[in-house]
């Protein structure tokens, strides 16, 4: 159930997107001198005061064919021990900017979680950033729709322009980790002397993700406060490099448990609870969940049964069955097993409950992060996420609308909250929750909705904040 949590704080650190077929891209590096360096610093990933991975960031001043460029160069790594051994999160990018124009001409972005792996090259082809993803043995080409440039090129460029009191910035970026675009504006604020040295404090929204840091003058983060709980600090190689533990299950359960006044007992039709600590964050309404604001604390009202007057939404239903990098429905290891799962039967909601069926009996539930729904099928086990989109690959290549959400599910084991990701399927006209991890068609009431695939991190503005009252269960 806790599967996005660990990537919740990837992306801090370092799809909407048009698929498009072969077009003769290339994707090779190109052959650079470095000249100058300019940056080289360490960075310690804290969680509650300890110490479980390291950042480390260098830039160069190159040249590439005579002409003046930046080469950027950056790596992390990642402890976590889960179930019984310890996974690593090794990450890999390098990108190259263009000394003029600011614009990024390439980058290659790598990222290992355990035995998954994802790799991201970018190319600058025209006025365009177009993309080759590798995940699961798949190998897709992508255009991204106008220029965006990686996420960790906006804090150099700021850097480039002059840190100063007041400056404001706005960049389009694709966020590597999430492989989604996004919008960061950063904001610096009025400095003051920590240790003996000049801080500035940086605000920067991604996004719904609000983080706040604070810079040296020459551009090196000094803290960062992200996620609750998580924390970079500047340190040296030698200090950066050394580890305290590694995150251990535990204690991300401990910490991203939200608890309840009291137990939730049997099989769930119907709750009513009162959700507190959200503040303004907007919580979703579907005919399976109603949301009142009282007091600053929302009144949700959860059911399985769905409500007779149904919420008409502008819904794109095309856009719940397209293929994505991580959702490779026109794969044909993928098309095949769905109309063998589905064969012979010509109901749409018996053909779900057959998938969502399959994918419960079939894919081992362990805390192993995945990249792609083939990566799930392959490798026949992931966590809550890993089951949400090979349940949303499957349903979309048999003409099925599906998308994935993320909120919260109630853990009997731990009993309270846990976040989870499932999936929301559309039939006869609406969209009604079904659980592939935990084998539930329709998804019990436990199930509380805080957003959907478009926005599946701002579920990260709630860890550790919010508290749940039980007022009635059916």
């Amino acid at each position: 159930m806790i599967g996005n949590f660990k990537r919740f704080f990837l992306f801090f650190f370092f799809l909407l997107l048009a698929c498009s077929g072969e077009k003769g891209y290339t994707f090779e590096k190109p052959s650079i001198k470095i000249v100058n360096e300019l940056k080289n610093e360490y960075l310690g990933l804290f969680f509650q005061d300890k110490k479980i991975g390291y950042f480390h960031g260098s830039a160069y001043e190159a040249l590439l064919e005579n002409k003046k460029i930046f080469y950027l160069y950056g790596n992390a790594l990642i402890r976590l021990k889960l179930e019984n051994d310890v996974v690593n999160t090794i990450l890999n990018e390098e990108i190259i900017i263009d000394g003029e124009s600011k614009k990024t001409l390439y980058f290659n972005y790598r990222q290992q979680i355990g035995d998954s792996d994802l790799r991201i090259i970018g190319s600058l082809q025209g006025k365009q950033i177009v993309l080759r993803i590798e995940t699961g043995g798949s190998v897709q080409t992508l255009e991204i729709e106008d220029y965006y440039m990686p996420l960790a090129s906006a804090g150099f460029l700021l850097w480039q322009d002059g840190i100063k009191e007041g400056k404001k910035k706005e960049y389009k970026v694709f966020v590597e980790a999430l492989q989604k675009k996004e919008d960061i504006i950063m904001e610096i604020g009025t400095p003051k002397f920590i240790e003996g040295k000049k801080v500035y404090p940086l605000k920067q929204r991604l996004g719904n993700i609000e983080i706040e840091s604070e810079i040296l003058e020459n551009g090196d983060i000094f803290k960062e406060e992200s996620i609750h709980g998580f924390t970079m600090k500047k340190l040296s190689k030698e200090e950066a490099i050394k580890f305290d533990g590694e995150l251990s299950l535990y204690d991300l359960f401990s910490y991203s448990l939200v608890p309840v006044d009291k137990p939730i007992i049997g099989e769930v039709k119907e709750l009513k609870l009162a959700l507190k600590g959200a503040g303004n964050f907007k919580i979703p309404e579907s005919s399976y969940q109603k949301v009142e604001i009282k007091d600053g604390i929302h009144l949700i009202s959860l059911t399985t049964k769905g409500s007779e007057k149904i919420l008409k939404e502008d819904i794109n239903i095309e856009k719940y069955l397209r293929e994505t990098p991580k959702i490779q429905k026109n794969n044909k290891k993928i098309k095949d097993l769905a109309e063998d799962i589905t064969r012979g039967i010509k109901d749409n909601s018996e053909k779900a409950k057959a998938i969502v069926t399959w994918v419960n009996k079939n894919i081992k539930k362990r805390l192993r992060d995945r990249s792609s729904a083939l990566e799930v099928l392959i490798t026949k086990e992931g966590e809550c996420e890993a089951h949400a989109m090979l349940t949303t690959a499957l349903l979309r290549s048999i003409g099925i609308p599906t998308r994935i959400v993320g909120g919260i599910a109630y853990s009997r084991e731990n009993k309270g909250f846990l976040y989870h990701a499932w999936n929301e399927v559309y039939i006869d006209g609406v969209f009604f929750p079904v659980d592939a991890t935990f084998g539930q068609f329709p998804a019990d009431a436990t199930h509380l909705k805080l957003t959907d695939e478009d926005n599946m991190e701002d579920v990260a503005m709630l860890i550790g904040k919010i508290k749940i009252e039980i007022l009635k269960v059916n």
